[in-house]
């Protein structure tokens, strides 16, 4: 029999087992779950609290452009970029915010890194003059966009702008006269008189005559953002030209080749006086523009009225010798000027100015004084439809009308249809340089206002543009009911001096066209039906385009008048229509130089001899055809800006002519009025 051998006295036994079975074995410590895990959460949140601190303290990294340039994973990432501002600062609107860009290469890279400001920061980088500019090393917090292609950031706060160097700083002037072998973003001066100003999308940009030729200069349009109404005057006197200059700047190399200097302040900038004028007249100086280039000239002349766009500055005005010689020329007038001088609800279209012009070249005038000694009143009405029929460039107060839709642009300009209780409506513009000033908010629909301005057409839309922050004002009253139509006595046209003083209607042919330039009024004659009786019909050019266009209506047309008897051979048109149309008189050159003087006629298939453009932008044309004579074809500027045409077509061009005879000194000529009236054929 085997025995097991027992165990039990060798065998120990786990704390487990001596816990089950020996209850008499002491008590456990127990431990408290709950606590465990305050003590869990604490040192998680004691972690993150860490990290954040870390990250919260820890310097924000300066990091490479060549880094960022299409590395996606730096995406929203915030960091310092630093170096060297390589272009001028651009400021503009987008999306009806003000916003500044800044561009900077640290040389790790050819690609520069753009860099945005947006309102509110904008404004902030402006009020505080806190704007980096070219030349200047800086160093800026921005965050990253990467695209695929490019990367751009935005600028994150002002505190975030440092200028860490700045060209010419403490530094002495240094005086140039030419801009060759002078290093990109030297701090130069240059002294000299201002030449060729104009502007461009960056600013205003002009040259300094100097020794040596031309040095190039750059006012940027942030200097206008920066220091607001005290650029204004400084910015008016380099726009007229001629002006003696001390210029300092930053030296630019636009697109890498050409320098310039790019001013940084508007203390670097300062005007010297002006030279003495000599008075010379209005008609020598037009035709003898080339021999006075370079001067300052005193003259007078008549101004006749506006032919810019909204946004042009200086702006081109046309005015006329007061001689009545019918000499008209361009003279071109900074908007601070017009401003002042033509102050639309109390000066308009005739009034006699005496004016200090500054001739650039032979082309190209600029007034910066101008003093009204004979002002004429503006056109004024409270009529759309009136307003409608003025002839374009015109200074014109539009009365009590109602505002039937306004809105705003990106740009910050101000689009505000009127309209009155006739139904006729208008646009009135308002460019954001002068909306900005206006001190109150965008009239809504329903408003009623009184507006100053001058008549304009953009492409197809018939504008009036307000250029002074009082030509908008707020009325109280709603518009007064629109005139009656006066009635008109229907009379035969041999009765018409019977009738002085009294509307009346009569029927009659289309004969001739006359223009007096000391009124600026074309003469329609008019004849009864057997040719033995004539009156004249006294007309704007916008009305007779619009009634009798030579290109349209033929001599001895038929045709309706309703107008006041002023005398016993002038009626003042009020309007009319054709009763029955006759095809224009179409004739030889031949011919033509045989027709009498006013006479409508046409002149098809004829060939450009020569053509020059004339002071005033005039166009003269020569014209021939199949028998050899040559007549000349005059297209006052008034019509040269409705043809689309930047230049008179070139010798040997086919042409239509339509238009009437007419004579200047020992010149036979057809005047064409309407666009209609040239066509080039081939």
């Amino acid at each position: 029999m085997i025995e097991v051998a027992s165990t039990s006295d060798s065998r120990e036994y786990s704390e487990i087992e001596k816990y089950l079975y020996y209850p008499e074995t002491e008590e456990r410590r127990l431990y408290n779950v709950g606590f465990l895990k305050i003590i869990a959460v604490a040192l998680v949140l004691a972690s993150v609290v860490g990290v954040f601190a870390a990250a919260r303290y820890s310097p924000i990294p300066v990091v490479r452009i060549s880094d960022v340039q299409g590395n996606v994973l730096m995406n929203y990432a915030t960091f310092y970029v630093e170096g060297v501002v390589v272009e001028p600062p651009r400021v503009d609107y987008s999306g009806g915010k003000l916003r500044i860009t800044v561009t900077v290469n640290d040389n790790s890279t050819p690609v520069s890194l753009s860099v945005y400001a947006y309102d509110p920061l904008a404004s902030d980088m402006i009020k505080a003059r806190k704007i980096p500019f070219i030349g200047d090393r800086v160093r800026l917090l921005v965050q990253l966009r990467v695209r695929e292609d490019y990367a751009y950031a935005y600028l994150q706060e002002l505190r975030g702008v440092e200028i860490l160097e700045r060209p010419g700083s403490g530094d002495g002037k240094v005086y140039v006269d030419s801009l060759e072998e002078i290093a990109e973003y030297s701090y130069v001066c240059v002294q000299g008189l201002v030449k060729s100003p104009r502007n461009v999308s960056s600013g205003l940009l002009f040259d300094v005559a100097t020794s040596r030729g031309a040095v190039t200069v750059l006012i940027p349009t942030i200097i206008n953002h920066v220091y607001g109404d005290d650029a204004t005057p400084v910015l008016s006197a380099i726009s007229a030209g001629g002006v003696p200059v001390d210029v300092c700047g930053v030296v630019y190399y636009y697109r890498g080749t050409s320098p310039e200097i790019v001013v940084r302040e508007l203390e670097d900038v300062n005007i010297g006086v002006l030279p003495v004028a000599e008075t010379v007249s209005f008609g020598d100086l037009v035709f003898n523009t080339a021999f006075y280039e370079g001067q300052t000239v005193r003259t007078q002349a008549r101004f006749l009225g506006v032919y810019c766009e909204a946004f042009d500055d200086p702006c081109r005005l046309v005015f006329e010798d007061v001689e009545g010689q019918g000499i008209t020329g361009d003279i071109m007038m900074p908007k601070a000027l017009m401003a002042t001088a033509l102050d639309p609800w109390s000066v308009g279209s005739g009034t006699v100015f005496n004016l200090t012009v500054n001739v650039v070249n032979s082309t190209y005038m600029v007034a910066y004084a101008a003093d009204p000694v004979e002002v004429a009143p503006p056109f004024e009405t409270s009529s759309v439809e009136e307003a409608l029929s003025q002839e374009r460039g015109r200074i014109i107060v539009l009365r009590n009308v109602t505002v039937s839709s306004s809105s705003t642009t990106s740009g910050g300009s101000w689009r505000i249809y009127v309209s009155d209780p006739s139904g006729y409506n208008i646009l009135v513009f308002v460019p954001s340089t002068v909306a900005k000033s206006m001190g109150f908010e965008i009239p809504a629909k329903g408003t009623y206002i009184s507006v100053a301005g001058y008549r304009h057409v953009y492409g197809s839309t018939d504008e009036i543009v307000v250029y002074t922050v009082n030509g908008i004002t707020v009325e109280t009253a709603p518009p007064p009911p629109p005139p009656q139509p006066p009635a008109f006595i229907e009379i035969d046209i041999r009765s018409v001096p019977g009738y002085v003083g009294s509307n009346v209607s009569f029927t009659g042919l289309f004969y001739a066209i006359r223009y007096d330039s000391s009124q600026r009024i074309y003469y329609v004659e008019v004849r009864s039906s057997d040719e033995g009786f004539a009156v004249n019909v006294s007309m704007s050019r916008t009305q007779l385009i619009s009634f009798l266009d030579p290109a349209i209506v033929g001599w001895k047309s038929l045709i309706r008048i309703n107008g006041t008897v002023k005398s016993a051979s002038l009626v003042e048109y009020v309007y009319g229509e054709v009763v029955e149309l006759r095809a224009p008189l179409t004739v030889t050159v031949q011919e033509a130089l045989a027709q009498p003087l006013g006479r409508p006629l046409m002149v098809l298939n004829a060939t450009v001899v020569s053509s020059r453009v004339l002071s005033g932008n005039n166009w003269e044309i020569n014209i021939t055809d199949s028998t050899g004579a040559v007549i000349t074809v005059f297209i006052p500027s008034s019509t040269v800006s409705d043809l689309g045409m930047s230049s008179p077509p070139p010798n040997g061009s086919l042409v239509k002519v339509a238009g009437y005879r007419d004579v200047y000194g020992s010149k036979q000529e057809i005047v064409v009025i309407s666009k209609n009236g040239f066509t080039v054929l081939g």
